[in-house]
């Protein structure tokens, strides 16, 4: 029986997963899909009817529509032999190794969902993600952003006391890299509402946006926005997308402006109030202070924590009541302190020392660090 197995789906992935195995006192096995065994064609009825297959087709098909990639008839009937032979070979794999916990990256990958439709009762599981708070990483049970285990009541908050000596969060945000280096700052208008573009591709948008699928129609929404109420609307382009907007940049005017050479933070900082579908620069908003409202599924979907929206005509609504949203401080500073204090482990995976190995390795096993 293995007590933690680790499944790899990338080399930094591996990396962490074995440092965390040679460096603390877990004990377990990593696992990449070239190293899982052979299929049994015996475990093809308790495969079939464990996994749904359709839903994984179509949001691999959906990830490929977005990257303009071909998702026809030929793609689809090979990505169900696919997903046929590496159900058998991950059946395969629990079978040998009898996992008591199984480590994933995210969770959201096709094999990630096919391994968690298959798993054991009894078998827990912990997924891992970049850091909801600046130099911190994600270590959670249920899954990550939308599916995280984060208290959603707002009792909660108001009620909530950290554990004396625990972290604050951290304020200062760390600083991205310009979408080009030869963009300039704008001067921004003394008053606006600022709209962060996210990546198309990421699961964020694609999976947990009910009513927005793409940043074309995010625009289009700042574009009602700026028209009906007033408001000056400024956008920045995510950093890390591929994808570029020439088109929205010739519909752009005194009231609906670019600023890709600006910084974050201080867009965040100087704006009104930040409209995002659930993106980090949302969490960045309540670290900061300002006034938020939501499009799409966050977990930071909290009553008297941010303002939330599920169709244009609640967009308007919310905007226009703008300032006399009912948040509450006390609801935002206590959930910033139970984010640093109990849930964002401390310190970033990417350049790990031996206390935050040492941290995620406590969590996993269920003790106090």
């Amino acid at each position: 029986m293995t007590n933690f197995l680790f499944l790899s789906l990338a080399k930094h992935q591996s990396i962490y997963f074995q440092r965390l195995l040679a460096e603390t006192d877990l004990s377990g096995k990593v696992v990449t899909p070239g190293q899982m065994p052979w299929p049994r064609i015996g475990h093809w009825p308790q495969v079939v009817k464990r996994i749904d297959w359709a839903n994984l087709v179509e949001e691999k098909c959906q990830e490929r529509r977005v990257k303009r990639k071909y998702q026809g008839l030929l793609y689809r009937l090979a990505l169900r032999l696919e997903l046929a032979w590496v159900a058998l070979r991950l059946q395969a794999l629990l079978e040998r190794e009898r996992p008591a916990t199984v480590v994933m990256w995210n969770g959201c990958h096709r094999y990630c969902q096919m391994l968690l439709s298959l798993l054991p009762a009894g078998c827990t599981t912990f997924f891992l993600e970049n850091g909801l708070l600046p130099n911190t990483t994600t270590l959670d049970p249920r899954g990550v952003n939308y599916r995280n285990s984060v208290p959603r009541d707002a009792e909660f908050y108001r009620h909530y006391q950290a554990p004396e000596g625990s972290s604050e969060a951290q304020l200062t945000l760390v600083p991205r890299k310009p979408r080009a280096a030869a963009v300039a700052p704008i001067v921004l208008p003394e008053r606006y509402v600022f709209i962060p573009f996210q990546d198309d591709r990421d699961t964020q948008v694609r999976l947990f946006s009910p009513w927005v699928s793409n940043m074309r129609e995010l625009f289009a929404l700042g574009e009602r926005l700026a028209a009906e109420t007033g408001v000056t609307v400024v956008f920045k382009e995510h950093p890390a997308s591929r994808e570029s907007y020439p088109d929205l940049h010739r519909r752009t005017h005194a009231q609906l402006l670019f600023a890709n050479g600006n910084a974050t933070q201080e867009l965040i900082q100087s704006s009104q109030f930040v409209v995002t579908l659930n993106s980090t620069v949302g969490l960045e908003s309540l670290l900061l202070g300002k006034p938020l409202l939501t499009l799409g599924q966050a977990f930071f979907n909290i009553p008297g924590l941010v303002m939330h929206a599920d169709s244009l005509e609640q967009l308007l609504d919310v905007a226009k009541a703008f300032p006399e949203w009912p948040l509450e401080e006390q609801i935002r500073e206590n959930f910033l302190r139970f984010m640093a204090a109990e849930y964002c482990v401390p310190g970033g995976w990417q350049n790990a020392d031996l206390a935050h190995l040492q941290r995620v390795a406590a969590r996993m096993l269920r003790k106090e660090c």
